[in-house]
């Protein structure tokens, strides 16, 4: 007989549906889930705890390298040598300064190894780092087994490219603490020595093929920075005879103009660079923009030297401003607005003509700082650029 739609199904005699699932092992106890849930969260907070503490721990170092750079009251009252040449600091008591390696960190009670520095750089243990920044800094500038602390950093690659900026940052940290004075002692000298030629390694080492040369820049600036104002002022003073005797103040054509100042300027920056670095084409990543901002600087702190030698009450430009991009600019326009009317009345007409040409050019930041450069060797030492830009 059929089935209608209304007639109960019958079960097929042959097949048997289960009553319930059968897993092959049993679930853990609820008690064992809570407990492997709670070691799980307690593990994964104590990671991102850790790793907020070293965020906060690198910040705090490279917050601490930008304020050295940028406020002049926490310059002078850590000490820098800028500020005694700049005769700020006469007749303090330099014994009440705080020494270049005292810091806030933990001391340690036996001095650092070399490996346990390497191996906090591969653990990319900032704490540590700053540690031997602060209390153990020469340990920074040893090599063992054939590497430098801040080239092994950089050739690890992009991941630790913060410990390398942490290093290069301790070298300026080491340097903008140092006075007029230290540069003449024999164990600072060794130190400069020593630093000079952990960042010229540094330098090549970012010119291989498979290196990072976003850091050429900041290696090339605290090498200078090394040299001290001692070195800053005699280039100053160079490139004030350049400006003397260049075409553009005496009127005189025909100079040669390699011999102006911009030029000037140029080559005692170069000085600095590598074999290696001179001889990249076209320029190496940042190095050209900082060294024509050098350059800039250089010929800027030059005109107003010349200038105030006409009116000794303004002071000379700050060498902290240095080639800090257009800080040393800033600063030379306020000095010519404050000492508006002694300029008037007592520099010459060719010298304010200067002036007025840097003013304009060096504040055209409609063009590249290489373009501005290129200008100012145009119409102060009057080389003619070829169209190829050579």
């Amino acid at each position: 007989m059929a089935l209608t739609p209304s007639s109960p199904r019958v079960p097929n005699a042959h097949s048997v549906e289960p009553s319930c699932l059968v897993l092959p092992t049993a679930l853990p106890l609820t008690k064992e889930l809570e407990l492997e849930a709670r070691r799980a969260s307690a593990a994964e907070l104590e990671r991102q705890t850790e790793e907020l503490e070293r965020e906060r721990q690198l910040a705090e170092a490279l917050l601490e390298s930008h304020h050295q750079e940028e406020r002049k009251e926490v310059v002078e009252s850590q000490g820098s040598w800028v500020q005694l040449i700049a005769g700020k600091r006469k007749g303090k008591n330099k014994a009440s300064d705080p020494a270049p390696q005292e810091g806030k960190t933990k001391g340690f009670d036996r001095p650092p190894n070399a490996f346990e520095l390497y191996a906090a750089i591969d653990k990319k243990d900032i704490g540590y780092i700053m540690r031997v920044r602060d209390h153990a800094f020469p340990l920074l500038l040893q090599k063992n087994a054939g590497e430098f602390p801040i080239v092994y950093a950089s050739r690890i690659g992009k991941s630790h490219q913060d410990i390398a900026i942490l290093i290069c940052g301790a070298l300026s940290r080491y340097v903008n603490h140092l006075e007029e004075s230290d540069f003449r002692k024999k164990e600072t000298l060794g130190v400069l020595r020593q630093l000079r030629l952990n960042l010229k390694l540094a330098i090549d080492n970012s010119l291989l093929p498979a290196s990072d040369p976003s850091l050429l820049s900041s290696y090339l600036q605290v090498l200078i920075m090394s040299e001290g104002d001692i070195w800053l002022h005699k280039a100053i003073h160079e490139v004030t005879l350049a400006i003397r005797l260049s075409s553009f103040i005496t009127g005189t054509p025909g100079l040669d103009a390699s011999l102006g100042p911009v030029a000037r300027a140029d080559s005692m920056m170069r000085e600095f660079c590598t074999k290696e670095l001179r001889n990249v084409q076209g320029g190496a990543f940042g190095v050209e923009a900082y060294i024509a901002n050098a350059t800039m600087d250089l010929v800027i702190m030059a005109t107003w030297a010349l200038m105030i030698e006409q009116f000794p009450v303004a002071e000379p430009l700050p060498t902290y401003t240095f080639a800090r991009d257009q800080r040393t600019y800033t600063t030379f326009i306020k000095a010519t607005e404050t000492y508006r009317s002694q300029i008037n009345q007592k520099t010459s007409k060719r010298l304010r003509a200067l002036r007025d040409r840097l003013i304009e050019v060096c504040g055209d930041t409609h063009i590249t700082i290489k373009a501005r450069v290129a200008r100012l060797k145009g119409e102060i030492d009057g080389v003619v650029e070829r169209k190829d830009g050579s």
